[in-house]
């Protein structure tokens, strides 16, 4: 669903759920990238404060899809967070993260 499909069924919600979804929309502006909540999917590693998986992104790159292509799957997932997390990975991996040393 796009973000206006979103923010026209807003307008006609009660006043204390738009509140609701104006804080939960600024929470996720400032969410780090990857989030873990014991109380929400398991404590799976998640995309900002959405219940997208980082596994899924990999799955899907892994699969063959762009990252733009992961963006047209999951609409309002956040180009910037998604960019974020591939950094992360890479800056991870330049330390020797996973690595396994061999002599």
């Amino acid at each position: 669903m796009s973000t206006a499909i979103h923010e026209d069924l807003a307008i006609n919600l009660p006043a204390d759920l738009q509140e609701n979804i104006a804080r939960t929309r600024e929470m996720a502006k400032y969410a780090p990238p990857i989030t873990i909540n014991p109380q929400r999917m398991n404590g799976t590693p998640v995309i900002g404060i959405q219940r997208i998986p980082v596994v899924s992104l990999i799955d899907h790159l892994m699969g063959g899809y762009t990252v733009e292509e992961f963006l047209d799957s999951f609409p309002g997932t956040d180009r910037d967070k998604v960019m974020a997390i591939l950094q992360m990975i890479k800056d991870k991996l330049a330390e020797g993260w996973m690595a396994e040393e061999v002599n």
